[in-house]
């Protein structure tokens, strides 16, 4: 029948009608090509949008951080609060207000169809600013006599309690910059450190604020403050150093500036003032003295976090314009192809066809996702050479998608690992085990089954990083959490929460079964051997503090980490190199408690 239909035909309308079947898959593929392209430069403006909105976060963020500078000012001050640091005050609330008020523009419904739970996020840490400041004002305005530890304590843990509710937001927008641009990732990253860096520089400074505002001496809770928030700034520091050592784009100088004005000018006067804040009649410095001289020092890092952003934003408007000059090129690129091969097949309708065939079976392979099929190399035109060119651009376009979407899930798990990952030893960190430790408790609560809770630090640790350098530290670390890997079970939860301390939260029977347990690691690290430069070696011990959940009473996390850290500061003060447990228990400590312990375990 098909042979009869064309009989009648002259060769040139049956060609036409061959050639206009032929063009259906090639129209298919011109349109399929410019999509892809059209798509690139969609998730590009979006990756851009998300960028703002990421930045938009940061600096409010960066704000309310700030606004505690001369808020515990002002908690130090007598009254009448002298009008210089009022002012201050203000013009630091009245920069929070703007900036979230910007952030929020950014995640409207109008703006950003999928921000509705960070638009609620921030809503929500505008009225608990407001709720904060109010708890400022009350206190400041009484005479500073009047001003006990708890309230100072409550006040500035409000503001602190802040900054955990924009990080939310923070950390999904981040996500909306990497998908979409993943060159976008290691200033976004290194952007995202820094804030945390500023923001624990802040937290630091308010550690002092009871001791300073009533002239007094520093309390136990208030170093260990001071020692967790210095530890995690030691580590950001050195994400970061990794970060820019890697990254030859980011601003040398700028980095420069921030070691030299904060990790020198800034830390030294916070180790000045916590000196003598040490001593029994505490710093004769006043909190807003403090922040005037502490609080500058910070500059810095925003000035180096602000650099990676403009150099972020450069990187990702460069892609979204050579996304779009792409998406242009290929459209255009189609037309003529589709020009060239209407006038090539009047002129050689013989070298037409037959290609055209070959090219409906390789683009129905790619649209099946099958790219391994090989796509003919050369024809005697070139023009129709120039078409399996553009079909060629659009398999490998598909596998690069294809590659692009797989390295980008592995850069999602790899950020997820490093957030719950302390980097020195492999174990969890602090944030990571807190959030594990609250669902076991949940799960012991319902299982009704007892929990301990160990806490334990090297010894005298700063010694091994003066007399051995900080490598032989960070090696005896290392040498710690290898031992607890091969002590503790995999049920258990170990992580280093500190500088030198780490912590386990694990399922037991009795209360002597976690004294044993306890025993016998600090028996093999009295043992373990850290080596030091020029072949030597040196030893160390460790204390341990245990509490104990009731059977079939719920766990607390918090109330057990407490408890067990006043069971480490027991042993510690104790003579150290000891296990104390809840309700009275002490573990031997030396070569006798050693063996002990290797008797039980066998």
């Amino acid at each position: 029948m098909i042979r009869t239909l064309f009989s009648p035909m002259s060769i040139d309308k049956r060609f036409g009608i061959a050639i206009f079947i032929a063009l259906i898959p090639v129209l298919t593929l011109s349109g399929w090509l410019l999509v892809y392209e059209a798509l690139v430069y969609v998730r590009a403006n979006e990756g851009l949008e998300s960028f703002r909105s990421f930045r938009s976060a940061l600096l409010a963020m960066e704000a309310v951080s700030a606004e505690r500078g001369p808020t515990n000012g002002a908690l130090g001050d007598e009254l009448p609060i002298p009008a210089a640091h009022a002012v201050a005050l203000q013009k630091a609330r009245h920069t929070s207000d703007t900036r979230i008020a910007a952030l929020i523009d950014t995640l409207r419904p109008a703006h950003c169809s999928t921000c509705m739970s960070d638009f609620s996020a921030m809503q929500k840490v505008q009225a608990d600013l407001s709720a904060a400041r109010s708890s400022v004002d009350q206190l400041a305005h009484r005479p500073r006599a009047q001003r006990g530890d708890p309230a100072l304590w409550g006040a500035v843990n409000r503001m602190i309690g802040l900054i955990p509710e924009i990080l939310p937001v923070v950390t999904t927008r981040m996500s909306g910059v990497v998908k979409g641009d993943t060159d976008a990732l290691n200033c976004v990253f290194v952007a995202r450190l820094t804030a945390d860096l500023r923001e624990q520089a802040g937290q630091l400074g308010s550690r002092f604020t009871g001791a300073l505002a009533v002239h007094r001496q520093l309390i136990d809770d208030e170093r260990l403050a001071i020692e967790r928030t210095q530890g995690r700034i030691d580590q950001l520091r050195a994400m970061i150093n990794t970060r820019v050592s890697g990254h030859p784009g980011l601003s040398q100088q700028l980095f420069a500036r921030m070691n030299d004005q904060y990790f020198g000018d800034g830390l030294r006067y916070v180790s000045m003032v916590r000196a003598l804040a040490s001593q029994p009649d505490g710093a004769n410095i006043s909190t807003a003295e403090f922040a005037e001289n502490y609080v500058p020092t910070m500059r810095a890092i925003t000035d180096f976090r602000d650099g990676v952003l403009l150099l972020a934003e450069d990187e990702m408007l460069r892609h979204r314009r050579n996304a779009l000059l792409v998406f242009l090129g290929t459209g255009i690129a189609d037309a003529l192809l589709l020009a060239m091969l209407m006038t090539v097949a009047v002129m050689f309708r013989r070298h037409v066809i037959g290609p055209f065939v070959q090219a409906t079976h390789v683009i129905d392979a790619i649209a099946r996702g099958d790219l391994t099929t090989d796509v003919p190399a050369s024809f005697p035109r070139e023009e129709i050479n120039g078409m399996f060119n553009a079909i060629r651009v659009l398999k490998d376009n598909s596998a690069e998608r294809v590659r692009l979407e797989q390295e980008r899930l592995h850069l999602i798990t790899e950020l997820k690992t490093l957030a719950e990952t302390d980097s020195l030893t492999g174990l969890l960190n602090r944030r990571a085990f807190e959030s594990r430790a609250c669902a076991m408790c949940v799960e012991a609560e319902h299982a009704g089954t007892q929990l301990a809770m160990v806490m334990f630090d090297v010894d005298h640790f700063k010694r091994i990083n003066d007399t051995h350098g900080h490598a032989a530290g960070d090696d005896a670390l290392r040498i710690v959490a290898e031992l607890c890997r091969g002590n503790w079970r995999q049920s258990d939860l170990v992580a280093r929460i500190g500088g030198e301390e780490f912590a386990v939260l694990t399922q037991v029977q009795t209360v002597a079964q976690a004294v044993d347990m306890a025993q016998r690691l600090r028996c093999e690290i009295e043992e373990a051997v850290v080596p030091v430069m020029a072949g030597g070696s040196c030893l160390m011990t460790a204390s341990f503090g245990i509490s104990f959940s009731s059977n079939g009473e719920g766990a607390d996390v918090v109330s057990l980490l407490r408890r067990a850290d006043r069971m480490l500061y027991a042993a510690k003060t104790s003579g150290r190199n000891r296990v104390v447990a809840d309700g009275g228990t002490t573990a031997s400590e030396g070569p006798a408690g050693c063996e002990e312990a290797c008797a039980g375990g066998g």
